[in-house]
């Protein structure tokens, strides 16, 4: 059965042993733009440690794409599907996950509801592939489909920031039914770089464009997009993750969106 699901027997997540062992331990910085280059830090833990650390247990769901990976897991004594982030999983640069990533993603998502499974993910991601092979692969396409099937999923959903937040590739994991962000992270429909590019053409006004944009945990939980921020603290984490799972209506995604985006458009009334 597990062979024809795509899954694969194992014990706990194997994460490689030159990865980060404990949560990042510096200084949170006042200024957004210091948060955002202390997020993006080569020595900060990504997804991939994150559920090695929460899961209790994992089984690995298969899929090309080391961006994402996924499993079914035990976090917090709760069977769960979890879909993490991996922007480490090569050793150059950041990975960015691309179509089969958001392919892996669906087909968890699509299990967890058939199987009446709660979901974790765990997003860490400056954005999805922007290359040519991935726009021809259809990764926008993909993206959409994968919002989609958050959208719908019939059991509690649960996604935790705990770096970079950015841009698609991050919302399409991130459309839950309560959204943790730990202090540190970052959540944006676009990078302060990029924003600076589009607003001012001058990339350089990225510091600027990260305070503009109210990107930061705290601010985020204000303007009501986010739940909760949570200290990078293992234990809280992990006691956070299961207490969403356990207390955490199904659907209330949905009325998050919804009411956050009446509250926008009545602001600019």
């Amino acid at each position: 059965m597990l062979a024809v699901l795509g899954v694969e027997s194992g014990g706990p997540l194997h994460v490689p042993s030159d990865r980060a062992r404990r949560p990042d331990s510096t200084s949170l910085p006042a200024h957004a733009w210091d948060v955002v280059t202390r997020c993006r830090s080569a020595d900060r833990p990504s997804g991939l440690e994150w559920a090695g650390w929460l899961a209790e247990s994992w089984v690995e769901l298969r899929g090309p794409d080391p961006a994402v990976r996924a499993g079914f897991a035990i976090i917090g004594g709760h069977r769960t599907v979890v879909i993490a982030m991996d922007r480490h999983a090569r050793n150059v640069g950041q990975t960015l996950p691309g179509p089969e990533a958001f392919r892996l993603a669906q087909r968890a998502i699509e299990l967890a509801g058939r199987l009446s499974l709660p979901v974790v993910t765990i997003v860490d991601t400056p954005g999805a592939d922007p290359g040519p092979e991935s726009e021809t692969g259809g990764i926008a396409a993909e993206i959409a489909r994968t919002l989609l099937a958050l959208a719908g999923l019939p059991t509690v959903s649960v996604c935790l920031v705990v770096g970079e937040g950015g841009s698609g590739g991050a919302m399409a994991l991130a459309h839950t039914d309560s959204l943790l962000m730990l202090e540190g992270s970052i959540f944006s429909v676009i990078s302060p770089e990029s924003g600076a590019a589009v607003l001012y053409r001058d990339r350089f006004l990225a510091p600027n464009i990260a305070v503009d944009f109210q990107m930061t945990a705290p601010q985020l939980v204000a303007a009501g997009i986010a739940d909760r921020v949570l200290r990078e603290d293992l234990e809280e984490v992990s006691e956070s993750v299961a207490r969403a799972l356990s207390q955490t209506e199904s659907g209330a995604r949905n009325r998050r969106t919804d009411a956050v985006t009446a509250s926008a458009l009545g602001a600019h009334r």
